[in-house]
Formats: C-alpha cells, sequence, structure tokens
C-alpha cells in the first residue's frame, strides 16, 4: 500500500503552499492510494484520509485540472472530477473515505490530468489552553488521471499507463542563465521520471534519487542541472514503460 506522509514530506508539502502559525502540535496525516486513476469504465475510486495524530483534525479535498503550459504547472477549477465529502473532520486514531467521482465522460484516446489537493483546515484554539511550538498547517498535492476509451490501462502492477519511450526526448536548455534538463513528451499518456542520472565526461552525476516529476502528453518540463553539468551526453530515468528504464542521448 502507497502511503502519503506529512512526517516524511515536510519540506515538499511546505514548498506546495502550506503555511506555519503558532499553535501546538499538528496532527500526522496519511493519505493513500498516492496514484489514484480512473479507467474509462470507472465512475469513482477511493482516497483515504488517516490521523495518526493527538487531536481531531478538519480536512478540505479540493480537484483541480492539471496542465503543463510553457514549462509551467498550471491549476484549474473544475466539475469533472469531484471529491465526496469535500470536507471532512477526522478524530484521533480514525480514517475517513473520500470517494473520487467521475461527472461525465473522457474524450476517446485522451488523458486528463488532476490534482488532488488536501488542505488542512486550522482548529480554533483553546484559549485555556498555552500555545506551544508551531502548528504546521499543511497542504497535501497528488496526481490523478483519468483516462478515455482507447487508452489502455493495467488494473496490476507498478504502473497504470504505459508511455512509450521513443515518443520521449530530452536536451539542456538555459533558464535564468543556468543550464537546465528539459524532457518533452510527445505520447498519450503521461511520463513519471524518478532515479535520475547524467553521464558527461565519463561522470555519472544523479539528478534524482527518487520521484523527480511528471511531464504530461504533448508537455514538456525543465529541471535545474546539478553543478558542474552543462553538457551531459547520456541520461538515464526509470519511467512507466515496459522497460522501466529509460537511457536516451540528447535531442538534436
Amino acid at each position: 500500500m502507497k502511503v502519503f506522509s506529512r512526517r516524511c514530506l515536510l519540506g515538499l508539502m511546505l514548498a506546495l503552499g502550506g503555511t506555519v502559525g503558532q499553535a501546538q502540535g499538528a496532527a500526522t496525516i496519511l493519505l493513500w492510494p498516492i496514484d489514484p486513476w480512473l479507467a474509462a469504465d470507472t465512475k469513482a475510486t477511493e482516497l483515504w484520509v488517516q490521523n495518526q495524530g493527538n487531536n481531531a483534525t478538519t480536512m478540505q479535498v479540493r480537484i483541480v485540472r492539471w496542465k503543463q503550459e510553457n514549462g509551467l504547472e498550471r491549476y484549474t477549477a473544475q466539475q469533472e472530477v469531484v471529491a465526496s465529502p469535500p470536507i471532512v473532520t477526522i478524530g484521533k486514531g480514525s480514517k475517513q473515505l473520500i470517494r473520487l467521482i467521475k461527472q461525465g465522460d473522457v474524450p476517446v484516446g485522451v488523458e486528463q490530468a488532476y490534482r488532488i489537493i488536501v488542505d488542512e483546515i486550522p482548529q480554533p484554539q483553546d484559549k485555556e489552553t498555552p500555545q506551544m511550538g508551531l502548528k504546521l498547517q499543511m497542504r497535501y498535492s497528488i496526481p490523478l488521471f483519468v483516462y478515455g476509451q482507447g487508452i489502455e490501462t493495467i488494473k496490476e502492477g507498478a504502473h497504470h499507463a504505459l508511455v512509450e519511450p521513443r515518443e520521449l526526448s530530452w536536451r539542456v536548455v538555459r533558464e535564468n542563465g543556468q543550464p537546465a534538463l528539459q524532457v518533452r513528451n510527445q505520447g498519450d499518456v503521461h511520463v513519471r521520471l524518478s532515479q535520475v542520472t547524467l553521464q558527461q565526461g565519463g561522470q555519472t552525476r544523479t539528478l534524482a534519487d527518487g520521484l523527480l516529476g511528471y511531464v504530461l502528453p504533448g508537455s514538456a518540463r525543465s529541471w535545474p542541472l546539478p553543478s558542474g553539468v552543462g553538457q551531459p551526453g547520456q541520461m538515464r530515468a526509470q519511467i512507466n514503460a515496459r522497460d522501466t528504464q529509460w537511457q536516451s542521448a540528447p535531442a538534436n
């Protein structure tokens, strides 16, 4: 079971928009699965939220459309997929089922990408309880992919949709005066990049030990290169393909 824990992803969640305020100890939240998806013939799927903290916590769950335009992440409001219930209060040691419900059909041959945004709603402060330390008001963000007819999906295994490596390419670009790795995906489904290494001058440099990120269909994303790497000759990465190792020279 894949679980999303605040304890291990604190820094990431703050980067995604968490705020810090004065109060005492926040709850520890677990989310699973961390890779929910909906096949063309599926109307709903599950997301579980568990409170492992010492106090009740209230969470708001929203689903936004996710696009990548000009190398940037874009999120917009939508009603194609909704969360039910959208706001929940979860007691100490309890868990809550959230249903992710598809409201209509996805066009044939299309993968639609969404982000599930789970926000912790601050609890009213007890004036009789002294406030000590920090309360971390957290935001969690996990991907959700929804498929139309004609997109092959796999119910078992590590990946539910497979990208064709021949549809992927990469090159070095300049962003804000610094070299960056740009990956372009011309396929019909997203690519998930992890364990990314670059080779330059006989040396191997690691760009990401774990997950680097996603590139949506017809999109490109860029990541800064490590210091001292300017013109790598080979890239290796684990991806969601039948042969999960992608090795490629840069595109011309």
